[in-house]
């Protein structure tokens, strides 16, 4: 083997780690691993420029994270986020947010707590860091249907608690009971918000032509009863009722990826379904998905390609139902740690054509 695809095998198995282990839920994100210390922090920057057709130029401070975090005990650890972003045309821009806090009580590998804020179980791209996703964004899907994404300056954490663990080293298990409004919001009096995932090895680096192959399945649902909860709109219809929406509120996901050797492959299928309390004629659904390749041709250089639809109301059919295709290059500089990434994105509507395609370049930093 050459020096440099020696040097990419040992590039994609560290990338490969970050990338198994972002699911697991609440535990420290890679920069805090390895160290016991009741102390330790990082931070990261990332500097985005966007240009869309028929429209401005974005030269944006994406974000700026700062995370800290320590062991109070070999059993209590504890960590804290924190969040600013300005120059994104976004109503939180310039502020700072605080995103997570909690406390993980190990009490042993089958089963631990949580208790705090952070992000309830649902979705694997959504619970794979910011600094860690093969795109420069998340999917229309993710972002429109997992628990807490409909308010905006929750950042799709909740307060609540929960209880996680692995189960014969193969499963792993999230199932928690959070307040239901969103991180960031006073208590509202709505939820409980009950959110379960669940996700199955079926095999890890199985010996295979190409590389050590991993498979892993996974399904996530949650439920809530919701209370003058502000929702998107899909449609003229149920613009009011969604913005002040009382009723159920069910949520369905199911996932797959897989790592062989220097090719990834991820897909998500989700569904919400709105049961509206005061006028059940209005009971409406929504559901989208997405499905990812990508490739190391090189060492350092990364291929991506992701294809995704989402449709807020299957049984209208307009503008709001989107297709979208993105086609993005990655160069690792040092791994995760100094990225640069460049994607274009092309957008498609189902009745008619539009033109605001994207092209995006952002830099990605860790300033510790």
């Amino acid at each position: 083997m050459s020096a440099g695809w020696a040097c990419c095998a040992r590039f994609w198995t560290l990338y490969l780690c970050c990338a198994v282990s972002a699911l697991w839920g609440q535990f420290f994100p890679p920069p805090l691993r390895g160290s016991t210390s009741p102390l330790r922090w990082s931070g990261y920057v990332q500097l985005r420029y966007t240009n869309v057709d028929n429209g401005e130029d974005l030269y944006g401070l994406r974000r700026v994270k700062l995370m800290v975090g320590g062991n109070l005990s070999p059993r209590v650890q504890w960590y804290a986020q924190a969040l600013y972003k300005d120059g994104n045309a976004s109503p939180t821009d310039g502020r700072v947010y605080f995103q997570e806090g909690w406390l993980r009580f190990a009490f042993r590998k089958e089963a631990q707590l949580v208790i705090g804020q952070f992000k309830p179980p649902f979705g694997r791209e959504r619970f794979t860091p910011d600094f860690q996703i093969l795109t420069i964004d998340r999917s229309l899907a993710t972002d429109a249907l997992t628990p807490d994404g409909p308010y905006i300056d929750s950042f799709y954490r909740d307060r609540g608690v929960q209880l996680d663990g692995e189960w014969r080293s193969r499963v792993r298990y999230m199932a928690g009971i959070f307040d239901g409004r969103g991180a960031n919001h006073q208590f509202h009096g709505i939820g409980p918000l009950v959110a379960v995932q669940t996700v199955y090895e079926v095999f890890k680096e199985r010996p295979a032509r190409g590389g050590p192959l991993t498979l892993q399945l996974g399904g996530a649902t949650a439920f809530r009863w919701g209370k003058d909860l502000p929702f998107r709109s899909c449609c003229a219809r149920l613009e009011q009722e969604l913005r002040h929406f009382s009723g159920a509120d069910r949520r369905l996901g199911l996932e797959a990826s897989a790592e062989w050797g220097r090719v990834s492959f991820r897909a998500e299928y989700l569904w919400a379904g709105l049961s509206f309390k005061a006028t059940p004629a209005l009971d409406s659904a929504a559901h989208g998905w997405y499905v990812q390749g990508a490739r190391f041709p090189r060492p350092k250089w990364q291929a991506v390609c992701k294809h995704e639809r989402f449709d807020p109301n299957p049984a209208l059919h307009n503008d709001k139902d989107i297709r979208q295709s993105t086609i993005g290059i990655n160069y690792y500089v040092r791994q995760n740690r100094t990225k640069v990434m460049a994607g274009y994105v092309i957008r498609q509507g189902a009745v008619r054509p539009f033109s605001n395609n994207l092209f995006q370049v952002q830099l990605q930093f860790f300033v510790h």
